[in-house]
């Protein structure tokens, strides 16, 4: 009987160190084979990132919207006045990895015409309301970084100006991150 004992003593250590082991290789390899397939497993099904579907611009609409879109030049030229509008904070959850990380941020407004920024101060539930939308779609992986920073900060004054109807004339300057978080 004591024998028999003994046995099943080794056999179930053995079958918890081979289960364990079997659990552990298939989370890497699982892992593995998502990283590397993923993205054209997601594109083949149609879930993937999109690519936009924008109408190609002639060269004059394109340096029109450049300038609609790229911070103005001396933002801070002392010639120049600067009148603010505020947007707010802003916090997000993004999917990463199978957690939620979060977006956490403060975004301020510039412009040089007093009367304009009036009028985006009136638009800035409509602003905010775009600009959840849109970091919402952001990667997190993206957002983290100093040069993803940057990337949306210039992206998010496309949308701002987008969302209020600019015009290269009538336009806001610049967009500040005055608070930028990520965990």
């Amino acid at each position: 009987m004591s024998e028999d004992v003994e046995s099943t003593k080794v056999k179930s250590g053995f079958s918890a160190v081979v289960l364990t082991a079997a659990a552990l290789l298939s989370l890497v390899l699982g892992y593995g084979a998502g990283a590397f397939t993923g993205q054209p497993i997601l594109a083949a099904l149609g879930l993937g990132l999109e690519e936009s579907q924008e109408p190609e611009l002639t060269d004059e609409e394109t340096s029109g919207a450049a300038m609609l879109f790229t911070p103005m030049p001396g933002v801070f030229d002392p010639k120049k006045e600067r009148f603010y509008a505020e947007v707010g904070e802003i916090l997000v959850a993004l999917p990463h990895r199978g957690s939620t990380r979060h977006l956490q941020l403060t975004v301020q407004l510039v412009g040089h015409d007093e009367d304009y920024m009036k009028t985006v101060e009136n638009d800035v539930p409509a602003i905010r309301n775009g600009l959840l939308i849109f970091f919402n779609q952001q990667e997190f992986s993206k957002v983290e970084s100093y040069e993803g920073r940057e990337a949306l900060r210039r992206e998010t004054l496309q949308r701002v100006n987008e969302i209020i109807g600019a015009t290269p004339e009538d336009r806001v300057a610049d967009v500040y991150f005055t608070a930028y978080i990520t965990q």
